[in-house]
């Protein structure tokens, strides 16, 4: 390989998955610090659109705090395995996003320990603590935006109003946004935020935006869809059909669109805004039945409610859009199963290590290093 043009020998490299990226470097010196030239994380996203991503697994049973990845690329393949990743000693965490390689790490007790890590270089840092307020919820977003190339966590505290040992109405008490841009030594307010939103894994990261459902209201429309600009740092409502209005549904990235996954009767209905911020581009485009995955054989039906998954999750959650067509859903955090809408057709992924109880996340897996980024205010 020593006789190719370097060029020729990163557009190569470019086109493997991550896994195969981590044997090629323990090969011998000068193939680790070809694997380390920075040029190849950015050959390897222009790539992410034709290719398909990876799966992180959050494992919450049997052992918790403990992250697996799989390729999506190797799913037809026989004796197909989740591989578990060697995970830095830090507080029992949840994984707030995962954004362009990095995933967000949330410490799950204190809710204001945050790290942003790669699982594959297992590179990571702890980022500056922010405003700690007393009575609290907290919803977390992590994005990227393509123009500025610049990663943001938004924190936004909701101080909950009490009397005695009563709370109201989770909308009413007040809120305040801090925001970090990833390379920053300081949080910075953006004051109030007259919306509630709902916590991960509602938030959806499309077009340079995040995207929340917030919680019903007794007054006026019964949810809201909100989106938070990476880049100009300001909050938008975006407008939905009518029929989305008082219904209960999850957000997903489909494809590059975002799209509202609606539980019904027959199993699951999906809306997908063709259009970015067009209300008219909204059609209902898939329609996915019932089904039953043999990775719910086995009664967990109390391990699953003890679990920190139990809560907010839908019995199934639609992860992806796979380059064939095929649409990638997870049930009742304890199965994956790749769904066809041209036949219909359901095929359980079967997977050697998967862990009792998981939530899955998208990623897009690469070799950038934390540390390249710098301190920027903005």
């Amino acid at each position: 390989m020593e006789y190719l043009p370097q060029e020729i020998v990163l557009d190569i490299l470019s086109r493997l998955p991550v896994t195969s990226l981590l044997h090629f470097k323990l090969v011998c010196k000068a193939w680790l610090n070809t694997a380390q030239n920075p040029l190849l994380p950015s050959l390897q996203f222009s790539r992410m659109a034709k290719n398909d991503p990876c799966l992180i697994l959050h494992c919450d049973c049997p052992i918790r705090n403990q992250l697996y990845s799989f390729e999506l690329s190797s799913r037809d393949e026989d004796n197909q395995t989740v591989h578990q990743i060697r995970v830095p000693a830090l507080p029992e965490f949840d994984v707030v996003g995962s954004c362009k390689g990095l995933l967000c790490l949330c410490d799950s007790s204190t809710k204001n320990r945050l790290y942003v890590y790669n699982p594959f270089t297992r590179n990571y840092v702890e980022l500056p603590k922010s405003t700690e307020f007393q009575t609290q919820d907290v919803v977390f977003g992590f994005g990227f935006h393509p123009t500025t190339n610049k990663y943001k966590v938004v924190k936004i505290d909701y101080c909950r109003k009490t009397h005695g040992n009563h709370r109201y109405y989770r909308g009413y008490g007040k809120s305040e946004v801090q925001i970090l841009t990833l390379g920053s030594q300081e949080w910075r307010s953006l004051g109030q935020v007259n919306y509630h939103m709902l916590e991960a894994p509602s938030q959806v990261l499309v077009n340079g935006r995040l995207h929340w459902c917030t919680w019903p209201r007794y007054h006026g429309p019964s949810r809201l869809l909100i989106s938070f600009d990476i880049a100009d740092e300001q909050f938008r409502v975006v407008e939905k059909p009518d029929e989305l209005h008082r219904i209960h549904y999850d957000l997903v990235n489909l494809g590059g669109c975002l799209s509202a996954a609606v539980p019904c009767s027959s199993g699951k209905e999906i809306w997908v805004m063709k259009e970015y911020d067009v209300k008219e581009s909204w059609i209902k485009e898939y329609n996915i039945g019932i089904h039953v995955p043999r990775g719910l054989e086995q009664d967990l039906s109390q391990s699953f409610r003890d679990s920190k998954f139990f809560r907010n999750r839908s019995f199934v959650r639609v992860l992806c859009l796979l380059k064939n067509g095929e649409i990638l859903l997870e049930y009742k955090c304890r199965a994956l199963v790749s769904y066809n809408p041209r036949n219909e057709m359901f095929k359980d992924l079967l997977l050697h290590g998967t862990p009792n109880l998981f939530e899955a996340s998208v990623h897009e897996g690469s070799l950038s290093w934390i540390d390249s980024f710098s301190d920027n205010d903005k």
